[in-house]
């Protein structure tokens, strides 16, 4: 009787949807490193495939597969021809500097020839693997589940978007499993195929699988029932919480031009500072709003050039105290910007550096012969500005109407803006007189209604939402971009310029230096921020800080010129502080409350309160799971009663398995007739096998039983017949 796997025509519809679900892997890795030669490597897994398919000799088609990726490197990073001595000299050279690098462990010296090699090192394992699985095993089950869960992780956490992969997975995937099935079935029943005997069962596979791809791509579909799970799975590390937005990680960013989703703590170093008093470290401010996010406008003035020690000019001009302060920055990350305090003086660095500061986005930018420079120290002098009360008190209403035209961009919202939030901002600021009351009205706003400090569960606005609108109006939920983005807005929507500045808050104070007079503080990726300048009429431009848990640079101070014997007027009203919203205190808070809090099962029942609709899907899972697997009990009962009675011996022994296999033969669909005895059944599962297994078993078994000689049967004789015959019934 001619095996399946003889038929050529059904191996090779095989072998070309392995190369289809293969070609899956292989797009993602391409697409997301970047690597360029999509279709030479599939041409390597075609004729790696192809190879295997024909069953050619394996030194042979070792042999083609070197030859192929030797013409690969050569033609990829060469000019050279590929039979050339300039070929064989380069190939040479390239193995002795990965062998030293290999040798020394300096991983980063391999070159880009020697990783390439390991990838088709990699796709010539994965195609002898899945040739086994598909020749030999029938069965790809294992890799069609890996490539479903390979593709949803990188659609979930990387840029790459699976929606078309997926469905191509799908129907490639049960494609392949039918007729693996098919193949596995025809073997266990040793049934004759020809070619129309598989046409009647691969047709009506291939038309069930098209028309159930079909109707699933073009029938309504309904919405998501669950939120995003990726910031609720993350919860359970402490790290996340649920919540229908993207996760990304905490740092200083480039790009704003979409804000949102929720962030993960990352307390990687950014810099160390050696100061006084804590500052916030600006970096740059931009000016377009977006409903979405963050622009800068197109440059207006030339950056200003600088040279080391020169006196900068920068729109917060220095204090009036008598000596400037100085900060001394040590970068643990490279960054090609200058962080500054309020009131920056100078800047001083090792060599002829000089230093760019741009009126557009107030960024300063160290340069050396011209280019980008990254420092790895700087020591700045600063003199912290002082405002005067009695100035902030006259900056009225109607003085915003004579700013001069370079103040618009400050001013800029886009249509789209909807209503709700400039009646807000009126509303907010109906009781208040003076620009700067306002200011502080919209600054404090977010403390005393309801808004809530947090990094997950953030959403990220839909296509037609405005961020800021969605925020104030839905969420009340966010960080920093979240409050200084909204603040800015507001004051905006009231004609008051204001601009978005990025930067670092004061991070954390780890030391002190007595001698000296200073503090050292670390500041993380965790202390990014993000904050808000307006301009005060007559005044200059001020530093505010809307985001709660946060209190702005101590440093700016309010110089009070007042009567003191006017009681309303003693002293300027200070914003309630909270504590820091730092990763330090918030794990100290967690150990505080593992101490003293809730046992174990009151946590339990908070958690389940907290979490019904997720136990109750789990349980719910759980339950169907558990059916599922009865009633499949017949697949994967051999699988664990092998091991487990060929480990033993024993009079015993024998007749529990003789009685175990006839159950799992009466799952199998092969049942014992009434009145029928054991001798007559045993023929009859022989006849439908084809093997005389059952009848030397059923003898023993009787002999054993109904004989009277247990002693005489000996189990490790009869284990193989035994287990032959109930791994045909897993099939």
């Amino acid at each position: 009787m001619n095996s399946i796997r003889k038929n050529k025509a059904f191996m090779a519809i095989l072998y070309i949807l392995v190369f289809l679900l293969l070609a899956e892997w292989l797009t993602p890795v391409i697409t997301l490193t970047d690597t360029g030669h999509k279709t030479l490597f599939l041409v390597f897994i075609g004729i790696s495939l192809l190879m295997a398919f024909l069953q050619v000799h394996w030194a042979i088609s070792a042999g083609v597969k070197i030859l192929y990726i030797m013409w690969f490197l050569i033609n990829v990073y060469t000019e050279s021809a590929f039979f050339s001595f300039e070929a064989l000299g380069f190939i040479l050279s390239d193995l002795r500097i990965n062998v030293e690098a290999l040798f020394s462990q300096d991983w980063a010296q391999t070159t880009d020839i020697f990783r390439t090699v390991l990838f088709f090192s990699l796709l010539w394992m994965a195609v002898y693997l899945i040739h086994y699985w598909v020749s030999f095993r029938l069965s790809i089950f294992l890799f069609y589940i890996l490539t479903v869960i390979f593709i949803a992780v990188l659609d979930t956490f990387s840029p790459y978007n699976g929606d078309t992969a997926i469905v191509r997975i799908m129907v490639v995937g049960l494609m392949l499993a039918g007729l693996l099935h098919l193949a596995r079935w025809l073997e266990g029943h040793r049934i004759n195929e020809t070619i129309e005997r598989l046409a009647s069962f691969i047709i009506p596979l291939f038309l069930m699988v098209a028309v159930s791809t079909a109707l699933a791509l073009y029938l309504p579909k309904a919405g998501p029932l669950w939120p995003d799970p990726v910031p609720y799975i993350t919860s359970f590390s402490g790290e996340g919480g649920p919540g229908p937005a993207a996760v990304g990680r905490i740092g200083y960013g480039v790009d704003d031009s979409e804000l949102g989703g929720s962030f993960l703590g990352d307390d990687t170093p950014a810099f160390r500072a050696e100061v006084e008093d804590g500052q916030y470290w600006k970096v740059e401010t931009k000016d377009v709003y977006t409903t979405k996010g963050w622009e800068l406008s197109e440059p207006g003035a030339d950056p200003v050039l600088y040279s080391n020690g020169d006196l900068i000019e920068t729109e917060f001009e220095p204090g009036a105290e008598d000596e400037s302060l100085n900060a001394v920055l040590e970068m643990e990350q490279d960054f090609p910007f200058v962080l500054y305090p309020y009131g920056i003086e100078s800047i001083q660095m090792e060599g002829e550096i000089r230093y760019s500061y741009s009126p557009v986005d107030q960024k300063i930018e160290p340069l050396l012969s011209g280019a980008p420079y990254e420092p790895d120290a700087v020591e700045i002098q600063f003199n912290e500005p002082v405002y005067s009360l009695t100035g902030l008190r006259e900056t009225t209403v109607d003085k915003l109407a004579e700013l001069p035209p370079e103040f618009d961009r400050y001013k800029q919202l886009p249509d789209e803006l909807p209503q709700r939030v400039r009646d807000l901002a009126e509303e907010i600021t109906m009781n208040s007189e003076t620009v700067y009351d306002k200011a502080r009205a919209v600054e404090d706003y977010f403390e005393r209604n309801d808004f809530e400090y947090s990094l997950t569960n953030i959403p990220v606005p839909e296509e037609d939402q405005d961020y800021v609108d969605q925020f104030l109006f839905e969420t009340k939920r966010g960080y920093c971009d979240n409050f200084s983005t909204s603040m800015v807005v507001l004051l905006r929507s009231l004609d008051i310029p204001a601009r978005w500045v990025k930067g670092f808050n004061e991070g954390l104070q780890v030391d002190s230096d007595n001698e000296r007079e200073t503090e050292i503080y670390e500041v993380t990726n965790n202390n990014a921020h993000s904050w808000v300048e307006a301009y005060m009429p007559g005044v200059g431009w001020m530093l505010f800080e809307p985001t709660i848990g946060f209190t702005g640079s101590s440093e700016i101070d309010f110089d009070l010129d007042i009567d003191s014997s006017d009681p309303e007027e003693q002293e300027l009203p200070e914003r309630p502080q909270q504590p820091e919203l730092e990763e330090e205190e918030d794990a100290a808070a967690a150990a505080s409350e593992g101490s003293n809090g809730p046992g174990l099962w009151e946590r339990i029942n908070e958690f389940v309160s907290e979490h019904k609709g997720a136990v109750f899907l789990g349980a719910a899972a759980s339950v169907f799971l558990a059916v599922l697997l009865f009633l499949k009990r017949q697949r994967w009962l051999p699988k664990v009663l092998v091991p487990y009675y060929r480990r033993r011996n024993g009079k015993q022994t024998f007749e529990k398995a003789y009685l175990r296999l006839l159950k799992q033969l009466d799952l199998y669909g092969i049942k014992r007739e009434d009145g029928q005895t054991l001798m007559s059944y045993a023929r009859y599962i022989d006849s439908f096998f084809g093997t005389k297994e059952m009848t030397r078993l059923t003898a023993s078994y009787e002999q054993s039983v109904y004989g009277g000689r247990p002693e005489t049967v000996e189990w490790r004789e009869l284990k193989e017949s035994w287990e032959n015959l109930i791994n045909r019934t897993s099939s």
